[in-house]
């Protein structure tokens, strides 16, 4: 173990905190010391020895107290104390193969990961990385993961890596493993007594900035929300658990009157954008959560009445200073016009945006945080008794300066929320196992999304500047700005809308400088080619709607064919139809004719013929049987005539009889299939 080596230090020191063979940090720290004993072989060692074998081995900066602790503790059976130096036995080397083989073990999944972020930043930039540069992106990849390195030059790689392989399970745990492990390694390395850890015992007031209200209550999205509860969960523990001397709780969370000033500016933007006085920053989700579900300007009042009250509930409260005048005490004063001009000029030296107006209430905050200091910084976070908290860049850039600190080792007037967090949790001895609900600002991801996100709004609101100079010099037509608009307001602007799917065209858009000229350019070529697919679906469209012409008239004389087969089908079988109903209408005919005139018939036989005459006579009497019988046939027919023979169709029979006998059969058909034609309904 003998490469200098942060990064694979602090996540084994995370590896075996989640070690259940390993009881506390004590535990932890004794392995190290050992490590070091062993390595450079020696055996009798005094305590400033150690801290600097563990600086040079582990880059493990420990206090002396610490380390005389972690000895006197828990190596107590492996060494023994001799004027002032620990005198170590040949018992010191139990386990030291297993340590080193883990820690050889994490640096090669180091080495690993390293030459996969190479790999990408290579085929991003598609270019060969020389051995110099590689060293750069390793040491940007190096103070990334150590959170000083946010605005290096391969930060957006670095999270876009980060982002792209965050499914990858074994690629996450390895980069948490840092992540806690530096949590964890700052906390020893700023506790002079690792007795004091287990409980919160001093009073804090913490001062939040404009977006950390924002995020309490969700305005700045899902994310950022979580990230807050994490901490306010950390806060309401601590005041549970303990008091202060007046039975109150330790930790106060409040916002200072310039906050105020900026949320009341802030809603009467909303305001103003309802209005239609001012266009929407698509950059700031706030505005666009306070504005969304509004119909009148009365629903944004309300909203800033309920944000108070949800504030107020919440434990977070105004500090108000109405009765003091803080700058009559001169020496807590941090406005500066001399500092400001210095800050100012190195910023453009280095071309480095710089905001005089916000450096100047940033210094009012300071002053304020100074204040309530008593002028004492120089002090143990834990006796700082006040601090401002800000996600603001510029803001934390400019509490971390030496000149506005006024004394080098003074902790800052502003620290960020991960910060503060890291505090709490290392201070109440919190775990890392996966058992334990860790924070989500200690997720790599979770920084990785936070870093393009805000990125990704800082290039939009200048990308937005841009175009209306672009729109206003004549530079850009309206068609142009309008469609440049659409798609940076198509960029996501939440750390949560960061994702493997997004973050290809989030990080072309963060690095490629031509973003826009390539963007009008596909769009032109989008547009020839367009314009030749309708010309090419123009004579397609002509020939196929040739070819359908050709069809449909196939199809219709098809269908006319079937048609004309159907009606003479029809006029055929309906002409049958009637022909046969003529000709039984005749027979009809015919058969009224025999029964009429048979009774007659018979009459006249019987009297005209002597033979049947004298033969009726003969009978005698019975011949009236006979003569009743056709009296009875006569009045049958009578009735018949009158009451049981259709006479249409007797009709009908003599018509059709007559015209038969007159040779009309032909005309009377030709007549008839006309009808039927006309009858005739295609399906």
């Amino acid at each position: 173990m003998k490469e200098n080596n942060l990064l694979a230090s602090v996540a084994l020191f995370s590896e075996l905190y989640n070690n259940e063979n390993y009881n506390n940090i004590t535990d932890i720290l004794g392995e190290f010391i050992k490590g070091v004993v062993v390595t450079e072989n020696k055996w009798t060692i005094n305590s400033t020895e150690l801290r600097n074998l563990l600086v040079s081995i582990y880059d493990f900066d420990i206090p002396e107290a610490v380390i005389r602790t972690t000895v006197k503790t828990r190596l107590k059976d492996i060494s023994t104390m001799q004027n002032g130096y620990y005198v170590f036995n040949n018992s010191i080397k139990t386990d030291f193969d297993k340590i080193n083989s883990a820690f050889t073990s994490i640096q090669n999944r180091q080495n690993k990961i390293i030459s996969q972020l190479i790999s990408f930043v290579e085929k991003q930039e598609e270019i060969t990385i020389s051995e110099q540069e590689k060293k750069v992106v390793i040491e940007n990849l190096n103070r990334y993961l150590l959170d000083n390195g946010v605005t290096e030059k391969y930060s957006k790689y670095i999270s876009a890596f980060i982002i792209a392989n965050q499914n990858q399970s074994d690629f996450t745990n390895d980069l948490n493993l840092i992540k806690e492990g530096i949590i964890l390694y700052q906390g020893i390395r700023y506790t002079s007594d690792i007795n004091e850890l287990g409980k919160w015992t001093s009073e804090l007031t913490i001062y939040l900035s404009p977006e950390h209200l924002f995020n309490s209550l969700g305005y700045n999205g899902v994310l950022f929300k979580q990230i807050f509860d994490d901490f306010y969960s950390l806060v309401n523990e601590i005041n549970i658990s303990n008091k202060n001397k007046n039975g109150e709780k330790l930790i106060e969370l409040k916002y200072l009157e310039e906050t105020k000033d900026e949320i009341d500016a802030f809603f009467q933007t909303a305001e103003n954008i309802f209005k239609g006085n001012v266009a929407l920053d698509t950059t700031k989700p706030a505005m666009k959560t306070i504005l969304e579900g509004c119909k009148s300007l009365s629903d944004i009042k309300k909203k800033k009445v309920q944000f108070e009250t949800e504030l107020t509930r919440k434990g977070i409260l105004l500090k108000e200073f109405k009765t003091i005048s803080i700058y009559k005490y001169t020496d807590y004063v941090v406005d500066d016009e001399s500092i400001l001009e210095e800050l100012k000029k190195k910023a453009e030296e280095k071309n480095r945006w710089f905001d005089e107006n916000l450096c100047r209430q940033f210094f009012r905050i300071f002053t304020k945080i100074n204040y309530l200091r008593g002028g004492e910084s120089k002090t143990k976070f834990e006796k700082i008794g006040s601090i401002y908290i800000t996600g603001n860049r510029f803001g934390l850039f400019l509490a971390h300066n030496n000149k506005v600190k006024f004394k080098e080792g003074d902790i800052p007037f502003a620290k960020d929320l991960d910060y503060i967090t890291s505090k709490f949790w290392f201070k109440l001895k919190k775990g890392f196992n996966k058992g334990s609900s860790i924070p989500k600002s200690f997720d790599v991801v979770t920084k990785a999304q936070i870093i393009i996100s805000s990125q990704l709004n800082q290039t939009v609101f200048q990308e937005y500047q841009n175009l209306q100079k672009q729109l206003k010099d004549g530079s850009l037509t309206v068609e142009q700005a309008k469609q440049f608009s659409f798609e940076l307001r198509q960029k996501p602007n939440k750390p949560e809308e960061i994702t493997i799917e997004t973050i290809d065209n989030s990080l072309d858009f963060l690095t490629n400088d031509s973003y826009f000229e390539d963007l009008h350019r596909e769009k032109e070529q989008k547009d020839i080619l367009l314009k030749e697919t309708l010309r090419t679906n123009e004579a397609l469209v002509n020939e196929l709607r040739k070819r359908d012409e050709i069809e449909q008239a196939n199809q219709e004389k098809i269908k006319n064919e079937r048609i004309e087969k159907e009606r003479v089908e029809f006029v055929n079988t309906k002409w049958n139809e009637y022909k046969k109903t003529q000709i039984k209408s005749v027979i009809y005919f015919f058969f009224i004719i025999v029964i009429t005139a048979l009774p007659v018939a018979i009459t006249l036989i019987l009297k005209c013929s002597n033979k049947l005459n004298s033969w009726i006579n003969s009978i005698g009497n019975y011949q009236y049987l006979i003569w009743g019988l056709l009296i009875v046939i006569f009045l049958l027919e009578i009735l018949g005539r009158s009451y049981l023979f259709n006479k249409e169709k007797t009709k009908q029979g003599w018509i059709s009889l007559i015209n038969f006998i007159r040779g009309k059969s032909k005309q009377i058909k030709a007549i008839k299939e006309r009808e039927f034609v006309e009858e005739f309904k295609p399906e």
